[in-house]
């Protein structure tokens, strides 16, 4: 049998319901690579299940799935992803992977930075467009299309979720200082003008966690006040046309 447990966007969001699946699963895997998980958060987990939390890499979900889950043919093998378990299209390979072993899979959903960065934001949810992800950067590798998906978003008069990448050998979140150079830089590759100084933009931090920060501002004013961020699990919002009621709302992240 296969739980696949969401742990929610913030430590302790694990629903009642899970945490009760887990006392009786003969072994938890932990997926943290798409989020940094706190140890504080497995720590409560292992105390609550009496059992060793084992962390898995990238490779353990995707090329050696198959070996990850055949003990679930015979035991109760829980893994543990951050956010809601089926957000990611990693997951829902693992639930198929799963069923054509014949194994048995229960999903236990929980929060997600979809629906919490929406929700914070203010801004109608109906009235987004499709999310964007900004990863990093390297050599040979220099993707824009993250800012091709805001300005089609723009152009329809729809408001953009940005999530963040992480470094995948460290966990390290992306700062706001890389993301707003990257998103920079993409968008004068790209000849969008996205990213003038004068560009609000709405960065939500720690969703959720502990030091949750929020900031509703110019990219120029943004750019200014990057070091308060650091450090921290980062998303963006870029609204399109907010009406007098989202940005009554949305104003509320504005600097004091």
């Amino acid at each position: 049998m296969l739980l696949l447990i969401g742990l929610g966007i913030g430590p302790k969001e694990i629903s009642v319901r899970a945490l009760d699946a887990l006392k009786s699963c003969d072994a938890i895997l932990v997926e943290s690579y798409t989020t940094p998980i706190p140890t504080e958060y497995l720590d409560f987990i292992r105390n609550e299940a009496q059992k060793e939390p084992v962390r898995i890499g990238r490779s353990s979900m995707e090329e050696d799935m198959s070996k990850t889950l055949l003990p679930a043919k015979s035991l109760k093998l829980a893994i543990l992803v951050p956010g809601d378990p089926l957000i990611a299209t990693t997951h829902h390979k693992v639930l198929d992977r799963a069923r054509e072993l014949g194994i048995g899979v229960s999903v236990f959903h929980s929060s997600s930075v979809l629906s919490a960065a929406i929700g914070e934001s203010g801004l109608d949810a109906y009235k987004f467009g499709p999310t964007a992800t900004v990863p990093f950067w390297s050599k040979n590798y220099h993707p824009v299309s993250f800012i091709d998906t805001i300005q089609r978003n723009l152009s329809n008069k729809q408001h953009t979720l940005v999530l963040l990448d992480l470094k995948a050998a460290t966990g390290t979140p992306m700062s706001l200082r890389d993301a707003i150079s990257l998103l920079s830089s993409a968008d004068s590759e790209r000849g969008c003008g996205i990213m003038s100084k004068s560009r609000k933009l709405l960065v939500l931090g720690n969703l959720g966690r502990e030091g949750q920060l929020s900031l509703y501002a110019s990219v120029e004013q943004i750019s200014s006040r990057a070091g308060e961020f650091d450090g921290k699990v980062l998303c963006i919002v870029v609204p399109a046309e907010p009406s007098f009621a989202e940005e009554e709302s949305i104003s509320c992240h504005s600097p004091r």
